[in-house]
């Protein structure tokens, strides 16, 4: 190894003048957390560059990226001694701040720290003491990243939202939650009719735009109004019933997709099986191939299971008898909700 390599953990506190990193640093997670304690501890002066949003528009699930100012006030907010700078290109002032003599990286960001050496050489300047910041892990023993949390399947702290459904071939939804699960997870719309041409425009627009901008229905009534509507949902989970009665022929044959697939799934229950085939349909990723899923049973519950595995930024929407419809935007926020709701099944 280098001598200008160092390994976190083994050299002792304030062993540098000026330490820089640099990261997208969205949805400030452990890892996030990690590196920048790892940069406070190394360094009597620290300096973080937080990536323009033109340098991640390539990165997965990017719909649901944070913007500049959120993730740059995340950083701040996590110690406040901290300077920051836009970073627009992986150099940043380091070719030019003689005062930076550290810079702390992850294995995936070392590249780009001996990229800032080659480079410095070739500057007649010192090269920087680079730190490898060791990872951080969820439960699976998987690195911690933003995508993971951007695309639904990790929360920041490292916990896995499919863990506990998937745990046990079946969980009951318990009496005593019935009630609770009768309130909206989401934004109520009395009726489709209410949907305004330019909201309707929007949703199409969007779904033209971004294939991967995800619109889930569970229901067969909710599924037809989109359809009726002209917009195919990207992933839909029906049963071919409507407040447990049968669908219409016709409308039922509207909704049907050829590609579609089959689980079980009984009332008041939610299947292990069931939960693997709506995580199926959303690990496919962001394709514009419409996805669905028939449950011989009954789907209902099966709106708590599409929210905890979605992704950021997508729309859930679900009936609710009296109500409507209900619009669920899917956040870190709501998919603490549903996992909480989760729990307490038996």
């Amino acid at each position: 190894m280098n001598d200008n390599f160092v390994i976190s953990g083994i050299i002792s506190s304030m062993n540098f003048h000026h330490v820089v990193c640099g990261g997208t640093f969205d949805h400030l997670h452990l890892g996030h957390k990690k590196l920048l304690a790892e940069c406070i501890l190394q360094g009597e002066r620290v300096t973080v560059g937080v990536t323009i949003r033109a340098l991640v528009r390539h990165k997965a699930y990017n719909f649901s990226l944070q913007s500049y100012p959120v993730r740059a006030k995340n950083v701040v907010q996590f110690n406040s001694s901290l300077s920051l700078f836009k970073l627009q290109d992986v150099y940043g002032p380091t070719l030019t701040d003689t005062t930076i003599d550290a810079i702390c990286v992850t294995k995936d960001t070392l590249f780009g720290a001996e990229m800032i050496n080659k480079r410095r050489k070739e500057l007649a300047m010192k090269p920087l003491s680079i730190i490898v910041v060791p990872f951080a892990f969820d439960e699976n023993n998987e690195k911690i990243s933003s995508e993971h949390i951007r695309q639904g399947i990790v929360n920041k702290e490292g916990k896995r939202y499919d863990t506990y459904l998937l745990s046990k071939e079946k969980h009951i939804l318990p009496e005593s939650l019935r009630g609770e699960l009768r309130k909206p997870l989401g934004h109520v719309v009395s009726s489709f009719s209410a949907l305004s041409k330019q909201q309707i425009g929007h949703m199409k627009d969007e779904m033209i735009k971004q294939g991967h901008y995800y619109q889930c229905t569970i229901g067969d009534r909710v599924t037809w109004e989109f359809k009726k509507r002209g917009i195919t949902p990207h992933i839909s989970i029906i049963d071919g019933l409507t407040q447990r009665k049968a669908l219409n022929k016709e409308i039922l044959e509207s909704i049907l997709e050829k590609d579609r697939s089959n689980a079980e799934n009984e009332k008041g229950t939610i299947r292990k099986s069931a939960c693997i085939e709506v995580q199926r349909l959303f690990n496919m990723g962001q394709k514009r191939a419409t996805k669905q899923l028939y449950i011989h049973g009954e789907e209902d519950l099966l709106t708590l299971v599409a929210v905890l595995f979605a992704p950021l930024g997508a729309h859930v929407w679900y009936g609710l008898r009296d109500k409507g419809a209900v619009d669920v935007r899917v956040t870190e926020k709501t998919k603490q909700t549903v996992y909480n709701l989760l729990r307490q099944f038996s």
